[in-house]
């Protein structure tokens, strides 16, 4: 697999870190499938380097970006989302990027399984497929109703208080996922400020008010006992998407990140099988 960093202005003055991975065989080879990886909140997109080395082992190219507020990328405080509507300008900006000579997917977990939604909810036309998991599309039962109620009158006016912090014990079952996700310095371990969970509050509901636009293509995937995405969310927007190519896998005893649970393997077999039928 080969790996190539760059950067890329984004909206509102951001500075944009950008990864791309390609099959060994490029660039003499064209890949089968490009696909744009959206990561989540409090993340950064080399922790997918193992999920791109599946695609690209697949024959499928794949690009993505740090978001604004996240790892590598500048002009924003590390956990902030200063404006969801930007973050997603920020992955428009990234498909028209790519090429249109291969069919193109996109793929978002969690926070950027949200982002992706209302990515395709402005225009699916260049998508081949929509594939979300773990998808921030309801706020989790784990989140206290008053801190949520609070967060979201509280951060219009004063968008810095500190709320909660994500429970990085519930990403995975897998001890070594765990452990590293908590030492790597490009995460943000801190607390979720009100601004914060108020975008996230208004992304999701307008989520699920928009779903009927997304007419590509969706595969929807949610683990049975994730804690940090209600699995709900992802049925209820199932039942409001207006495609009628619609999967809806719901795996049992798995928790959050789906690609680092001990199922990986068979998670990311069932990925790349829906990408090969509809590409």
């Amino acid at each position: 697999m080969n790996t190539e960093t760059s950067t890329k202005p984004g909206t509102g003055g951001v500075t944009l870190h950008t990864i791309r991975w390609t099959p060994d065989a490029q660039p003499t080879a064209r890949p089968t499938a490009e696909i744009l990886l959206v990561h989540g909140y409090a993340e950064h997109s080399g922790r997918y380097e193992q999920v791109a080395r599946r695609f690209c082992d697949a024959g499928f190219a794949v690009t993505s970006l740090d978001h604004r507020g996240h790892g590598q990328t500048t002009g924003v405080k590390r956990g902030t989302i200063d404006s969801f509507p930007a973050l997603v300008d920020d992955l428009v900006a990234m498909v028209d990027g790519i090429g249109t000579d291969t069919p193109l997917f996109v793929y978002g977990h969690s926070m950027g399984g949200l982002a992706t939604v209302r990515l395709a909810e402005r225009d699916d036309s260049r998508f081949a497929g929509v594939i979300i998991t773990g998808a921030s599309l309801q706020a989790a039962a784990s989140v206290p109703r008053p801190v949520l109620a609070a967060a979201n009158l509280v951060g219009r006016f004063a968008p810095n208080l500190p709320t909660i912090q994500l429970d990085g014990d519930a990403i995975s079952r897998v001890p070594e996922v765990r452990a590293d996700y908590d030492a790597d310095p490009l995460n943000f371990r801190g607390k979720v400020t009100t601004g914060t969970a108020r975008q996230l509050s208004v992304a999701m509901d307008a989520a699920m008010d928009e779903a009927a636009n997304i007419t590509a293509p969706i595969l929807i995937m949610h683990g049975s006992d994730d804690t940090l995405a209600d699995p709900a969310g992802s049925v209820r927007f199932s039942s409001k998407v207006g495609s009628t190519d619609r999967t809806v896998s719901i795996w049992p005893g798995c928790f959050h990140e789906l690609h680092n649970e001990p199922e990986a393997d068979a998670v990311l077999a069932t990925v790349i099988d829906w990408i090969n039928g509809h590409r």
